[in-house]
C-alpha cells in the first residue's frame, strides 16, 4: 500500500491507487493459492513438492505431441529428459509421492476469469510434454522409482477455460491428492479478504471525499448547474420556434402501413 501507483487520467489519483491496490491483492491471491497448496501438500507428510521448476520439452516429446497421438498411447511412453531440448517451460508445482512411485506436474491458475486462448495452448502443450519426460527428469533429483505420472492445470475457481480433461477445480483437489488441502486454501482466502476489508475505509475515504456532492446530500454543495431566469426564457423561445419544436418533438413512428400505389 505504500508503493507508487500509476495515475489514470480518467479516474484520478485516489481511485487509481485504490483500484491498483485491489487489483494487486487479487493477483497476489493467485500466487497465494499456489503457495498454500504447495505448503499443505508438503505438510501432509506424504508428498515432496518442487516449485517453479524448469522442465525440458524435448524434441521427441514435441514430435509425439504435434503428431496428434492419442492420450492413451502417450500415457505409455516415457522419454529421456536429457535428450535434445526444444525449449524449457517453468512449471508451478511438481508433486512426488515416493512411496507410491507417483508424480504430477501442475500449473496453478486462480481461475476466476478466462485465460487468453493464446496463453492456454502453450501451457497445455507444456504440461502434456512434461508428462512424457517427468519420470526421467525426476531421476536427477533421486527419485528413481517413478512408475506413474500425471499433469494438470489446477483451475481453482474453474473459469480459466482450459480443457476439461486436463484441469482440476477446487472441489476436486482433496480427492485428487488424497489429503485435505481445500480448507487450508479457503482459510488463507478468508484471511486475505479480512485484511483487505480492514484497509478499505482508509483506501476509499480520500477518493469518496473528492466525488461531486449530490444536491440533496446533507451539508453538501450542489455541483449541478442551476438554470437562471434568462436561461429559462431562452429555452422557451427555442421551443416556440418551428425548428425548436421539431428538434424537441416526441419520437414518432411511421404510422399505419399504406398500400403501395402501382
Amino acid at each position: 500500500m505504500a508503493g507508487d501507483f500509476p495515475v489514470d487520467p480518467v479516474i484520478g489519483t485516489e481511485w487509481s491507487k485504490t483500484f491498483s491496490i485491489i487489483n494487486s491483492v487479487v493477483k497476489r491471491h493467485g500466487l497465494l493459492i499456489q503457495k498454500t497448496l504447495s505448503d499443505a501438500l508438503a505438510a501432509s507428510g506424504r508428498f515432496d513438492v518442487l516449485t517453479e521448476v524448469p522442465l525440458p520439452i524435448t524434441e521427441a516429446a514435441n514430435d509425439l505431441l504435434t503428431s496428434k497421438n492419442c492420450e492413451r498411447d502417450l500415457a505409455k511412453i516415457k522419454l529421456k529428459a536429457d535428450s535434445k531440448t526444444v525449449r524449457m517451460v517453468t512449471v508451478d508445482l511438481i508433486v512426488v509421492d515416493p512411496e507410491n512411485g507417483w508424480a504430477g506436474v501442475y500449473d496453478v491458475k486462480r481461475g476466476n476469469g478466462a485465460t487468453e486462448s493464446g496463453k492456454r495452448r502453450p501451457i497445455e502443450f507444456g504440461l502434456r510434454a512434461g508428462r512424457l519426460v517427468l519420470a526421467s527428469f525426476l531421476s536427477k533429483y533421486g527419485y528413481d522409482d517413478i512408475r506413474s505420472v500425471t499433469s494438470a492445470v489446477i483451475d481453482y475457481y474453474g473459469a480459466s477455460g482450459f480443457s476439461k480433461e486436463l484441469k482440476l477445480t477446487r472441489e476436486e483437489l482433496d480427492d485428487h491428492f488424497g489429503v485435505p488441502v481445500l480448507d487450508t486454501i479457503d482459510a488463507m482466502t478468508a484471511e486475505l479478504q479480512r485484511a483487505l476489508h480492514l484497509e478499505m475505509r482508509a483506501l476509499l475515504a480520500p477518493a469518496l471525499s473528492r466525488l461531486p456532492h449530490c444536491a440533496d446530500e446533507p451539508g453538501g454543495t450542489a455541483d449541478i448547474a442551476v438554470a437562471s431566469p434568462a436561461t429559462d426564457e431562452a429555452e422557451k423561445q427555442f421551443r416556440e420556434d418551428p425548428i425548436g419544436r421539431l428538434l424537441n418533438a416526441r419520437p414518432t413512428g411511421p404510422g399505419p402501413r399504406r398500400a403501395r400505389m402501382t
